[in-house]
């Protein structure tokens, strides 16, 4: 997070999503070819959709990506709670030839709104943050597909934070469905209501495939999800952004050893970029009469260092290099110590975008 928006209101956007939202991922939006043959597939009877609707894989996200080298999903899902508006829309891409993916999300809770995007899988990564794009780096780019990824995340967190593709398509294959189609597009649509809801799902194609659903109760409470695949999906890296500093800081609560004072702690995981060392300084930053300073210094690749300062007071920095050894990466360990007083902070400056990533000097 960086300027203009806080770290602070972004967790907290996202706490109160998490509380008022059930949502998983699995499945996905391939239509099984078993419920219609033929001629029967265009236009669909309602039983030939209820056949399609009640199959087992009637929406299956691993599937439609595997089939699809270029896919987008985008969702959007709008709720009343207790008289506050809240909506959240999802948007996740990839394109398998070019090696990129995009995850955007944005997240609406009253007047609150957080809205953010990253592109990797190369070198150079795009992130926007509301209407600002910034151009971020991984050293060890590895493209990976995001269906994918998003679907190993579910199994491992189900009550996680995740995009809602998955869709329980059996719970509507009874209902009575009205059917209307073009033709020339291959284009139909379906609509039935059942005791809460208005459902619409979009269907494209000869056998048909899934490309839309919605869902409506009342004004304010609704689900739309959209797919896109082939050459309608576009994602692209922009040259020539203003740099963004790595995604980490350092803990602002260190804790006390007798006369010394340490600050100590583990680069995350959920850090998704690997990061040249020599392009990051470990700094002891010192507060007098509202003016921090930093006074003692250490590249990161240099591991380990003690400065000493003309009051005699010193300064040492560790940093253990662990699970990808020559890259500043998760799981690697910091320690800052100093017998120094006074109001002392430790922070982190990105030489290769010259930023703070934190501490007072921040601007």
């Amino acid at each position: 997070m960086t300027h203009g928006q806080s770290r602070g209101d972004m967790r907290a956007a996202t706490l109160a999503v998490l509380l008022m939202l059930s949502t998983a991922i699995s499945g996905c939006l391939n239509v099984s070819e078993e419920g219609c043959d033929g001629d029967e597939c265009f236009p669909l009877e309602p039983g030939a959709l209820s056949d399609l609707l009640s199959s087992p894989d009637a929406f299956d996200v691993l599937v439609l990506a595997a089939n699809n080298d270029r896919l987008r999903i985008e969702t959007t899902t709008t709720y009343e709670n207790q008289g506050q508006f809240g909506e959240v829309r999802w948007n996740v891409a990839k394109d398998d030839s070019s090696q990129l993916s995009s995850i955007a999300i944005r997240v609406s809770i009253g007047t609150t709104t957080t809205d953010n995007e990253v592109i990797q899988g190369q070198s150079t990564t795009n992130i926007r943050i509301g209407g600002s794009w910034y151009e971020g780096r991984d050293e060890v780019p590895e493209y990976s597909d995001p269906f994918i990824e998003l679907a190993q995340h579910a199994t491992q967190q189900p009550d996680g934070f995740l995009p809602p593709f998955a869709f329980d398509t059996s719970a509507l294959a009874d209902l009575e469905w009205s059917i209307s189609g073009d033709p020339t597009s291959t284009q139909q649509v379906a609509t039935a209501n059942n005791d809460t809801h208005t459902i619409i799902i979009e269907l494209m194609g000869t056998p048909p495939m899934i490309t839309g659903i919605e869902t409506y109760s009342g004004d304010d409470n609704t689900f739309i999800l959209r797919v896109t695949t082939g050459d309608s999906v576009l994602i692209e890296l922009q040259d020539g952004l203003p740099r963004i500093p790595v995604e980490y800081s350092i803990d602002s609560q260190p804790i006390q050893v007798g006369d010394t004072t340490v600050w100590y702690g583990e680069v995350p995981e959920g850090m998704s970029t690997e990061i040249d060392p020599s392009q990051l300084e470990f700094h002891g930053i010192v507060t007098e009469d509202g003016e921090s300073s930093s006074v003692a210094m250490m590249t990161v690749n240099q591991q380990s260092s003690n400065v000493t300062l003309d009051d005699g007071t010193w300064w040492e920095f560790n940093w253990f290099d662990f699970p990808m050894p020559g890259y500043f990466s998760p799981g690697d360990l910091y320690q800052i110590k100093t017998n120094s007083t006074g109001e002392l902070h430790a922070a982190i400056f990105d030489t290769w975008a010259q930023q703070w990533t934190g501490g007072p000097l921040l601007q």
